[in-house]
């Protein structure tokens, strides 16, 4: 039996904006001096403005993804200077952590399975391993002898935080080419990594084949991409849950081998209750039902990053095809966010954001971060003493 309960609000304790990377990259023009437009000095200005007044700006897996395919360590390295000083590396959980809970809330108000309201995980972190595993990744000091007590070296707090820092940058502006073949030797393989993100695009480029030489209604594709994306996506989350709170999804939906339609409208209920699969379903159809439209992995890559943004911060600004998308499904007016179509009203929701911030309240992740983005790195390259290990590893995304 359903529960009766309205949906739970995901958005961040304090005002926050996404900005897809494509921004970032304008911003990071705008730092250096050679901005696109003259007006993204502008922008640029509001954004630093906005994170100096407590607006956050979290980034998410998708713009380490992207920022490492961009060869030139140069320009990795202005674009993650730009990102870091302004983001300070705060970044959005996990999406496997954040859609555990966005199932078990659908399971609650959809099957009353689980029977209390599931507790919301932290949406925002910091770093790397927040973004993969919902874990920081935290330094550790080390000497000869093993493990060091911070507390008992006076210099060890303020050490540990800029090592901490200086890591966070490194990590997302990847290696430099000299580190390379050393780093491929103890087992750095970039490449596993975009094979996975290929064989998704290529399991989107095969349904769009199929829809080719068999169309269907938009009714009909919305259903059936809804399936796809349970069964691809999250089936093995969606079945471990199952298990663990002992609900029998087939019963559940009142599943009947001799009328198959029969649970049909239940399931889609069930999966609208969650908000990043029904704003990736929603954008797929739209694509699908393009049969120009070309897969690739920016546009998987972009899906990815506006589903799980869009129900956890105040404001969005993606690429314009998938803000035009998501305006035709009202995926900003149901998820409570703004889904910006470009730069020229960023700076007016910024004021906006910003105006709903009481009162300064220090840094709401309890880091003390180095807000000079231009002197960023050279602030933080002379690390003084040697001894500097992380303490913990990052889980690797599937």
């Amino acid at each position: 039996m359903a529960v009766a309960a309205e949906t739970a609000d995901l958005k961040t304790t304090r005002p926050s904006v996404y900005l897809d990377q494509w921004v970032w990259i304008r911003l990071a023009s705008a730092a250096i001096g050679e901005p696109r437009e003259p007006s993204d000095l502008d922008v640029l200005d509001a954004v630093r403005q906005a994170s100096q007044a407590g607006i956050l700006f979290p980034l998410s897996v998708t713009h380490y993804h992207e920022t490492a395919r961009i060869t030139h360590p140069r320009q990795r390295a202005d674009l993650a200077r730009t990102m870091a000083s302004i983001s300070h590396c705060r970044t959005l959980c996990s999406g496997r952590i954040l859609l555990r809970h966005q199932l078990l809330e659908a399971m609650h108000l959809s099957f009353g399975r689980p029977t209390f309201r599931p507790a919301p995980p932290q949406p925002l972190g910091i770093g790397l391993g927040w973004a993969l595993a919902g874990t920081r990744l935290l330094p550790q000091l080390r000497g000869p002898s093993g493990p060091i007590d911070p507390a008992s070296r006076p210099w060890a707090a303020d050490f540990l935080r800029k090592a901490g820092q200086f890591t966070e940058y490194q990590l997302l502006a990847g290696p430099q080419d000299a580190d390379v073949p050393e780093l491929r030797r103890r087992g750095y393989r970039p490449e596993e990594v975009e094979k996975v993100s290929q064989s998704r695009v290529d399991w989107e480029r095969f349904y769009a084949e199929l829809l080719a030489g068999d169309p269907i209604s938009r009714a009909e594709l919305r259903v059936r991409v809804q399936a796809r994306e349970i069964i691809h996506e999250h089936h093995e989350l969606l079945r471990d849950l199952c298990a663990e709170y002992h609900l029998d999804l087939l019963r559940a939906t009142g599943v009947d081998p001799a009328r198959p339609t029969a649970s049909r409208r239940r399931m889609v209920a069930f999966a609208d209750r969650i908000p990043s699969v029904r704003i990736a379903v929603d954008v797929k159809v739209e694509l699908f039902r393009n049969a120009a439209r070309k897969w690739n992995l920016n546009t998987v890559h972009d899906i990815d990053a506006v589903s799980l943004a869009v129900p956890y911060c105040h404001a969005v600004v993606p690429d314009r095809e998938i803000a035009d998308l998501m305006g035709r499904s009202k995926a900003g007016p149901r998820n409570g966010t703004h889904v910006l179509r470009g730069l020229r009203d960023l700076p007016d929701v910024l004021a906006d954001l910003t105006a709903q911030i009481e009162a300064p309240d220090g840094d709401p992740d309890g880091e003390d971060w180095v807000r000079d983005g231009e002197e960023f790195c050279m602030a933080l390259a002379d690390l003084g003493p040697p001894g500097l290990a992380h303490g913990t590893a990052a889980k690797q995304p599937r």
